[in-house]
């Protein structure tokens, strides 16, 4: 199944975010009817965990991947889902762990010193 974004309601601190399952037919001549996943998130909560509100459709469908991984599981079992606080959390705990991994692997590079006088003028000067 392929999840296409398909946008976003917000009432009051709650944000609903769309997202349409579109099932591969077996024959281009047989349609198949798309399913229409609802999220609901609360706003003060990507706020609380330092979550950029552009990155809430990631989380989104990060969830609705996780569902669909599940082994034997050829549907989603739910088709509107509020997101969790743990959901949340384990999202901002992941982010974090790769901004740190980033982080370790650049080295220190030192300044750059001149060591003849030729290299302290600009050229042309």
């Amino acid at each position: 199944m392929q999840l296409l974004y398909k946008g976003f309601n917000q009432r009051a601190n709650i944000r609903s975010y769309r997202f349409d399952g579109v099932v591969p037919s077996e024959r281009p001549s047989r349609m198949v009817k798309n399913l229409e996943f609802l999220l609901k998130l609360d706003m003060t909560v990507l706020a609380e965990h330092r979550i950029r509100i552009q990155e809430a459709p990631a989380l989104c469908l990060g969830i609705l991947q996780t569902a669909l991984a599940t082994p034997g599981a050829d549907t989603i079992p739910f088709l509107s889902y509020t997101i969790t606080r743990a959901e949340i959390l384990a999202f901002a705990s992941a982010r974090d762990a790769l901004v740190e991994a980033k982080g370790t692997r650049r080295k220190h590079r030192p300044p750059f010193k001149p060591t003849t006088p030729a290299q302290w003028k600009w050229p042309g000067q």
